[in-house]
């Protein structure tokens, strides 16, 4: 038995279970930008700031936008007052990285 169904009954419910978990579609979060209270609040499980600076940023260098990443002034410096992350690149590194990270570890 073969059953039809609408494609915007699909569409629909498609956009409805991806609102209802909180995922962002990728033409969304393409080029967006977050800060670093942002990034670690969806990504990082609510690690301080000094936790993400140190366990993943510095951990991981490639991260950082100078070294082909995406996050620009991992550390605040001299003439940039905040971390710029790149969402869209950031959630694709954390997905593919997430069992290198020692989430466990404390500062």
């Amino acid at each position: 038995m073969e059953l039809l169904i609408d494609d915007k009954a699909i569409n629909s419910a498609v956009l409805e279970a991806v609102d209802s978990l909180g995922l962002i579609p990728k033409e969304d979060a393409i080029g967006r930008t977050i800060d670093i209270n942002e990034f670690r609040r969806k990504y990082c499980g609510g690690k301080s700031a000094p936790w993400v600076r140190l366990y993943i940023f510095d951990k991981f260098p490639e991260t950082d936008f100078a070294n082909g990443g995406w996050v620009i002034a991992p550390h605040a410096t001299s003439g940039v007052k905040k971390s710029i992350i790149f969402e869209y690149e950031a959630s694709r590194w954390i997905e593919a990285h997430k069992r290198e990270i020692d989430w466990s570890a404390k500062i």
